[in-house]
């Protein structure tokens, strides 16, 4: 009967350490994805005429599309689907910057255990593109 008890300690503490690795894991993928992801946006929301001609104009439309994209990209595999990305584009004379917010749920074994769902991590960032270092 103890040997079962303490199997059964094991177990839940085997579960414990695995959930914590993949809430570690998953949330330092995804605020590595989401810093390339806004990174992108800035870079690929600027349209290279506007640059010929001295603005620096990022279009919010593009910058979010591509974002997505590369968030997708880097969060590839099964999180995908629970995947939510906001992005925000603001513009203010010469200054450019972008906030991301990216929010995935992941399924952990302690909560298989008790009957609910996955665990939800988000994170939230703010990039800006400055056009001329003084």
């Amino acid at each position: 009967m103890r040997a079962f008890f303490w199997l059964w300690i094991m177990f839940l503490l085997v579960c414990l350490v695995t959930d914590s690795a993949v809430y570690w894991v998953v949330g330092n993928r995804l605020r590595q994805s989401l810093d390339l992801a806004l990174d992108a946006a800035l870079t690929g929301g600027i349209d290279e005429a506007d640059l010929i001609r001295g603005r620096q104009l990022a279009h919010k439309d593009i910058a979010g599309q591509r974002a997505w994209e590369i968030l997708r990209k880097n969060m590839a595999g099964p999180l995908t689907t629970d995947l939510d990305f906001h992005f925000d584009l603001f513009q203010e004379k010469d200054q450019i910057w972008t906030e991301g917010r990216a929010k995935v749920k992941t399924p952990y074994l302690l909560g298989a255990l008790a009957g609910k769902g996955g665990r939800e991590i988000v994170v939230s960032r703010k990039q800006i593109w400055q056009g001329m270092y003084k």
